[in-house]
Order: C-alpha cells, then structure tokens, then sequence
C-alpha cells in the first residue's frame, strides 16, 4: 500500500503530494469495508435468529426454529442441478434431511463473519503504517515487515471471495425449498446474499490495486509524481543527505585514529609502569636479546622490538645492583673483554702455554 519503495522513504514532512492524499482515500475504502461488515453481520443475526433455535455464534447443533420445522412438515422436493463440482445432481428434500442444507449455508456465512473481521483489522493496520511512513518495525534482532500484513490481507479477501462463491449453491437449494413449500417471506438464513462479500473484497483488492500502480510509477527511472518544485527540493534534500553520510564517515575515521592513538599511548604507559614496578620490587628489567656483557658476541644483534634503545650495564639494573663493584657483577675488569664464563673458561685454571708472535 506504499507509493515508494523503502529506499525511497522521505522524513514526514517532506513526502510526496501523492503520498498525503492517498491517506483520505485509503480511509474511504475502510469506511466503506467496516459499513459494509456491519451490514452483512446484522443481516446474517437476524437471518440466523429466525432461522434455528440456538444461538449462531457459539456452539450450535442448529436446530431449525419450531414455525420453519412446522410449515415444512409435509412437503417433498426433488430437483436436479449443478451444485460444487458436480454435474447433473438429483437431490430429493424432505422435512427430516432438508437440515443440511440449512447448516451448510450457516457455516458458510459464520466463517465469512470471521474471515472479514481479520481481513478489516490488518487492513486498519497497514493503514495506519501508511500514514505514519513505517516500513518495518525492528527491535533487537528482530525485523518485522510490514509487506507479511498486505500479503495476509490479500490472502483474507481472496478467501472472502472463495467463501461467497461457495455459499451461493445452497443457499439458492433452500431458496427453491422454502418457495416450493410455500414460504413467501424472506427473513430466513438462506435469503441473505453474498452481494456484501464481494464488495468487501472488491474495494480491499481496489484500494492495493490503486496503491500498486501509483508505486511502479514512482519507481520509474524518473522522479515519479513529484512537480517540478518537489524535484527540486528533493535534490535539495538528496545532496544535503550525501553530504551527512559523508561528514559521518570522516568523523568515524577520525574517531577510529583517535582511538588508534589511545591504544598505543595506554600500552606504552602499561610498559612504562610494569618496568617500575619491577624495579621497585627488586627484579631486573628484561632485556632483548643479545645485550649487556654478551653483546660482542654477536656480529650484528637482532634488532629490538622496544620502541627505544634500551639502556648498557649497569644502568639497566635495579639500584641495589648498581652499587656493586664490577668484579661483583662478573663485569670485565680492564673494560675491554668479558670474564672468562662467557668463553666457557675457568678463572682458577692455570693459562695455557700460547705461541708468542714474532715481532
């Protein structure tokens, strides 16, 4: 019942002319649907109260009412017609089994009651969504359509119809019944007609019918039914729209980097305070590796992954190492070469005869 697709979809205040009268028109046709209900239930009460004992909209073993039972009591009628999908059908009445017909075309009728009353409620629904400019209705995770309403809604008028068509065969054999009997007046079930249902369904199937071609003409590759104004002011609106959707994507980026930076700040301060707590504890700091006294030992030592250069012996150290001697700390003594544990050596092990070199 949408004039625009979705992607289409204007704020309020500015949809289309089109859009703001289809609202009148659309409450016409369920005026129009509610009088005609209304109509038809009445009628089908008070052919039902004349015609059976009990009451029609609750549980019934449709008992016909005492003066019908009497003035059919004696009467006989045989006819052959067509009737649902058979051909040729003879069929002979009497006062015991002409009740049939009676429930079936009571049947009909309370389904029809039924059947309408839906149909009437989910078609106020998708007026209302139309009004108010709602394509869906979401919350959390789920999505509600409002396109299942209009689909539930045509399946409900087609089924009015089906139900019209199917109560118009006995309804007429228990016309020619009650004429043959001799029964002049016409406030019983069977008279009642299904005019009211077709109209029923006639002005539904109408409204989605109007609905539906105002909709592919606004999905044409134009501007649809806008006016020469409302074309403006809808390219207006379009490049103020892009224009938001662009500013919002520079600021998420923005809000991205900033957040980037964030990060990267906290995780060097975290890095900054785990090593002075380290410190405060007594532990040393750790080192990439190589460093310290085994670093020339290396041709070329791995790069580090620190963002800074990390500190030489002893200032790496917590200060209660610092303050040892460096014959303590295994430091070399003539700061040139490490001690001999480096080299796998044993100081107090005498030194090996080497070759002197020539001069």
């Amino acid at each position: 019942m949408q004039l625009v697709s979705d992607l289409q979809q204007r704020p309020k205040k500015g949809r289309l002319k089109m859009e703001k009268s289809i609202v009148p028109f659309y409450d016409l046709c369920a005026m129009v649907q509610i009088v005609v209900f209304i109509i038809q239930t009445v009628t089908i009460y008070i052919g039902a109260y004349r015609t059976f004992v009990h009451n029609f909209f609750v549980t019934s073993h449709f008992q016909l009412a005492p003066a019908l039972v009497y003035k059919t009591a004696n009467c006989t009628f045989e006819t052959t017609r067509n009737i649902y999908a058979f051909n040729n059908v003879t069929m002979k009445f009497t006062s015991s089994s002409v009740n049939d017909v009676f429930v079936d075309s009571a049947i009909q009728f309370r389904l029809s009651i039924f059947v309408m009353a839906v149909a009437l409620f989910l078609g106020m629904i998708n007026h209302v969504f139309v009004e108010i400019n709602l394509f869906k209705v979401q919350y959390r995770n789920f999505t509600f359509w409002k396109d299942i309403l209009s689909a539930c809604e045509l399946i409900l008028l087609g089924y009015v119809i089906q139900i019209a068509v199917a109560a118009g065969p006995p309804s007429r054999l228990a016309q020619d019944y009650l004429n043959h009997c001799g029964i002049q007046t016409r406030n019983y079930l069977p008279y009642v007609g299904v005019v009211p249902m077709y109209v029923f369904a006639g002005v539904g199937f109408g409204s989605y019918a109007v609905g539906l071609t105002l909709y592919l003409y606004n999905s044409l590759p134009k501007y649809g039914v806008m006016s020469a104004e409302e074309i403006e002011e809808y390219k207006s609106w379009l490049r103020a729209r892009r224009a938001e959707i662009e500013q919002s994507r520079v600021y998420i980026e923005q809000a991205k980097q900033a957040h980037a930076r964030v990060q990267m700040i906290q995780s060097a301060e975290y890095n900054v305070a785990q090593a002075r707590n380290d410190r405060e504890k007594g532990r040393p700091t750790p080192m990439p590796f190589p460093s310290g006294q085994t670093a020339m030992l290396y041709d070329q030592p791995p790069p580090t992954m620190m963002p800074y250069p990390q500190p030489q012996p002893p200032y790496n150290m917590p200060p209660e190492m610092m303050m040892m001697q460096r014959s303590q700390l295994g430091m070399p003594q003539n700061g040139n070469l490490p001690p001999p544990q480096a080299f796998g050596m044993n100081p107090n092990a005498p030194a090996p005869n080497m070759p002197r070199r020539r001069r």
